[in-house]
């Protein structure tokens, strides 16, 4: 165990794992922007923005104070950020509730971005706690934007392969929340953060 809270701490673990994400990123990128230039659904420009901001916060994030040693957490992590870069446009019209939709998704993903700053981090790890901005309303607010901009992305850009994608990266992402939840839950900062702000994904629901 102690082996391998070395190898997945150390810096070659971490390098390995931003440049994995920045080759990742690049094809999603250039996927988009071609997808904007030839069906003018300018959704697909805000989200490849969106998350143009989460690689470049992620290769800047500040080295973490603990960080998870579970090999399952680890996979669910890091399969949970890097499967919707897979994502692809297809040629579908623009469906004007689903473009706006996925648009406000972006922008909330924005915002939750902005708020947690370079303590962004793929798997559980705790650097410093954020509690204000979009974390003084739910605690996992980058997720919740995640939900809205998924599911839009989906009804603007229906594929079977997108399907499969969504479907997967949502269950992923729920068993992001619970593993995050159990590793920042034991330090006192967080417990009381937790029951200030109760609500984990969506106020009043969950």
């Amino acid at each position: 165990m102690a082996r391998t809270a070395h190898i997945l701490g150390s810096a070659q673990t971490q390098s390995l794992t931003g440049a994995a994400l920045s080759v990742l990123w690049l094809l999603f990128a250039v996927a988009h922007l071609f997808g904007f230039a030839q069906t003018g659904k300018t959704s697909l420009l805000v989200f490849a923005i969106a998350e143009t901001l989460v690689a470049v916060f992620f290769l800047l994030r500040t080295p973490p104070k603990t960080l998870t040693t579970k090999p399952s957490e680890w996979v669910v992590a890091v399969a949970g950020t890097f499967l919707p870069l897979l994502l692809r446009p297809t040629a579908d019209s623009p469906v004007p509730i689903a473009e706006w939709g996925l648009m406000l998704g972006s922008a909330l993903q924005i915002a939750g971005v902005l708020s947690l700053n370079r303590s962004l981090a793929i798997v559980p790890a705790l650097r410093e706690l954020k509690t204000r901005g979009m974390y003084s309303l739910v605690r996992h607010p980058i997720y919740t934007s995640y939900l809205v901009t998924f599911s839009f992305y989906l009804a603007a850009n229906f594929s079977t392969r997108n399907l499969l994608i969504v479907t997967a990266s949502l269950s992923l992402l729920l068993a992001r929340v619970h593993f995050e939840e159990r590793h920042l839950g034991q330090t006192p900062e967080y417990q009381a953060y937790r029951s200030r702000v109760r609500w984990r994904l969506i106020p009043f629901v969950f």
